[in-house]
């Protein structure tokens, strides 16, 4: 790799990278063993670099594209097959996530520019080594559990089972993405996926049940929870519970993925079930039917994948569901590592202050029994941050709450820092200390490590809608709760809060009743709401249920939705819609200077939820 001190000169100079540096570095893109990119988007990217390193950059064109690399025929129409404009969207999308984690410090940039397929090649600034910044020191030493309790929970380790090969691509697991050995443990269910059938006549339409396969494969392996298997079409073609068992005994996956595509005219329809392998149960059934023409064939594989893989592999899916199911009637004590983090999941559906201690314990234990967990070390970055949020379980103390949970943010990116809850939480610790710019730095990793997990989504989103960036913010937040229609009653808070902002307050009445949590911020909202309304009647029932939470709320509001990096015009009229509702709202106290923030002071929309549990 060039020295970042020779990169810088030649930069400065405005002399463009040489042929062999821009070689060097597409090798480097493709070396990367995370990268999302197929084995058609590899060649596309080759492809594009070596016409324009040989001068026939005006040559790429779609139908040149389709042919060379796509193994398109002479009558190619780029009008009614969409091909090379989805692949090139896709490789766009590729290559912003390899320069945002792999290749953050690559001198070299390629990207290519929207409207056409040209690639640009370019130098970028990077830090020497010398320059980089000190990793920061993990969190304090957490009390070291009992010897019976380490016995009972230990976890053995598991080597990876090496993964069939599906279309010519092998798919690997996005279990941490660490290069230490404790990267090799099995911290999550497995999950084979069998081919999916083709139930149409025409033996051409077999070529969607395949891409849909392998689009699903891909996607279910960006999350970090599973391992996940593509088996060959060899063996049996047909499922049965035979089969199911054959497969649990050979390969010792606990999930089976199975479906089929129909074509009927236009319409497309895909089946698909999950069984549970160890029990041989159906444990979920999902259909997906959309019209299919040749210019959206691309865009609705990528569709039902980005839906099937949410909905099954999501913190908040249906694998998920039954392990938090399991592992909540268990003793916190006896729970292994992968477990614990299961409980902390469940514990977000409703934020009970007596399960949060329970689980800030059970995940201290799992990092002593298990260091190298990074899933764990994220997760206890943000049960250590809600003590400073919401008040759960302070233990001052023991230590400052949002310095541990910043490093322990940093302890799981250190251990993995392409995993996206890793990344996720990192975004959250920073933003509890209104370091505005990295927050949104490591927010912006977090989704692209994993476009199709809603959690990173919806948590991104709000951050950015509370702190005035509602256009971005909402985009994300509408994305994660369509990925996951069973999501926990806190996704709707910024949409909430964006109707209040805009003053839609019926909107906002209407949103607000979707919520089934009784929480602090839940009542308030609906106070403001029928406040603004001239309801004020009304909303004595929820001033009442959140001064039972919070009695200090008239006193403590503005500190409160300050936590969020709320601009103080939004908390003003929030103050307002609580007075018109009857309840006496303290005037603004003095700012204190927020560290890096770059929120601003006023906003055209969507205000927040402080203390709500948006994070989770």
């Amino acid at each position: 790799m060039t020295a970042a001190p020779s990169v810088q000169r030649e930069a400065s100079a405005g002399v463009l990278p040489s042929p062999a540096e821009i070689r060097a570095q597409v090798q480097r893109i493709l070396a990367d063993p995370d990268l999302q990119a197929s084995s058609a988007r590899r060649k596309l990217l080759q492809f594009i670099v070596e016409e324009s390193l040989a001068g026939r950059a005006e040559r790429l064109k779609g139908f040149t594209i389709a042919v060379a690399v796509f193994g398109r025929n002479d009558d190619f129409d780029p009008q009614t097959d969409p091909v090379v404009r989805v692949e090139a969207r896709r490789l766009r999308r590729d290559l912003h996530s390899y320069y945002i984690t792999a290749g953050k410090r690559d001198p070299v940039i390629i990207s290519i520019p929207k409207g056409g397929y040209v690639p640009q090649f370019e130098w970028r600034e990077v830090e020497t080594a010398s320059s980089a910044p000190a990793a920061p020191p993990p969190p304090a030493e957490v009390a070291r559990p009992p010897r019976n309790w380490l016995a009972l929970a230990l976890i053995a380790a598991v080597s990876l089972a090496v993964f069939a090969l599906f279309g010519g691509e092998r798919i690997g697991s996005w279990l941490d993405g660490g290069d230490s050995a404790a990267a090799a443990l099995q911290r999550g269910p497995k999950l084979a996926v069998l081919p999916f059938s083709s139930l149409s006549d025409d033996p051409e339409h077999a070529y969607f049940s395949r891409g849909i396969t392998d689009q699903i494969v891909t996607d279910l392996a960006r999350f970090n929870g599973l391992v996940v298997l593509s088996l060959q079409p060899a063996g049996a073609s047909r499922e049965s519970s035979e089969d199911t068992k054959a497969l649990r005994k050979r390969l010792g996956i606990d999930y089976l993925l199975s479906g089929s595509v129909r074509r009927e005219g236009n319409r497309i329809k895909l089946s698909s079930r999950l069984v549970d392998a160890r029990s041989g149960n159906i444990v979920w059934v999902g259909s997906f039917g959309d019209e299919l023409t040749p210019s959206n064939v691309f865009e609705i594989q990528e569709h039902v994948s980005q839906q099937v893989s949410a909905l099954i592999a999501s913190n908040y899916g249906v694998i998920a569901e039954a392990g938090q199911a399991e592992a909540q009637r268990q003793p916190p004590t006896s729970l292994a590592a992968y477990d614990c983090v299961l409980r902390y999941y469940a514990y977000q559906k409703t934020f009970n202050r007596q399960e949060h201690a329970k689980v800030r314990a059970c995940l201290e234990r799992a990092v002593e029994l298990d260091p190298g967990y990074a899933d764990a070390w994220a997760v206890l970055a943000n049960v250590y941050a809600q003590e400073y949020r919401f008040g759960y379980n302070p233990q001052p103390e023991l230590y400052d709450a949002r310095e541990r949970s910043l490093a322990a943010a940093n302890r799981a990116v250190k251990i993995a820092p392409r995993n996206p809850t890793a990344q996720l939480m990192l975004a959250n610790a920073l933003f509890d200390r209104h370091d505005l710019t990295k927050f949104k730095a490591a927010g912006e990793r977090a989704v692209a490590l994993n476009p199709n997990d809603p959690e990173p989504l919806v948590h991104f989103g709000l951050r950015l809608v509370y702190m005035g960036e509602w256009e971005q913010g909402l985009a994300l937040v509408t994305k994660a709760t369509a990925l996951n229609p069973e999501h926990p009653g806190w996704y709707w808070d910024p949409v909430i809060f964006y109707y209040y902002q805009e003053q839609d307050y019926k909107r906002a009445l209407v949103e607000s009743q979707k919520e089934e949590m009784f929480r602090v911020w839940q009542f308030l909202f609906r106070a403001m709401i029928l406040g603004q309304l001239g309801r004020r009647e009304e909303a004595q029932p929820a001033i009442e249920a959140a001064l039972k939470l919070k009695p200090d709320v008239p006193e403590t509001l503005w500190g409160m939705a300050r936590i969020w990096n709320v601009p103080d015009g939004d908390i003003e009229h929030m103050a307002d819609g609580l007075r018109k509702a009857g309840l006496a709202i303290a005037p603004a106290p003095p700012a204190e200077r927020l560290g890096n923030s770059s929120a601003p002071s006023v906003r055209t929309a969507p205000a927040p939820a402080p203390q709500s549990p948006a994070d989770g």
